[in-house]
């Protein structure tokens, strides 16, 4: 899902974007309620190529490391890119106290 999120953000497909991250969000929120809170098995992919899904698999995982602090950083210095912007937002939020991870 979140290389579809990708690939539909490289050729501004919104439609196909938003599909994709409705059916991650509905994977992540299953992961969380599982016995032990399963997105920890998300946390290799804080070191995945692609930038979108070390995106999402920081995002999930913010609450159980701090690798994923770290990568949301890491992705965050990169640029202008969508991602970076949305780390930049993020890691932004969770300073100022306008958002909590769950």
């Amino acid at each position: 899902m979140s290389l579809e999120m990708k690939r539909a953000d490289d050729w501004l497909e919104d439609a196909a974007y938003n599909r994709a991250y409705d059916e991650l969000d509905k994977v992540m929120a299953e992961l969380q309620v599982r016995p032990g809170d399963e997105r920890q098995a998300l946390l290799p992919l804080l070191a995945h190529p692609n930038i979108q899904v070390r995106l999402d698999a920081a995002i999930a995982t913010l609450t159980l490391s701090a690798a994923a602090t770290e990568a949301m950083q890491g992705i965050a210095s990169l640029g202008y890119c969508s991602q970076a912007f949305s780390a930049k937002r993020m890691l932004r939020a969770i300073e100022e106290g306008t958002w909590k991870p769950t």
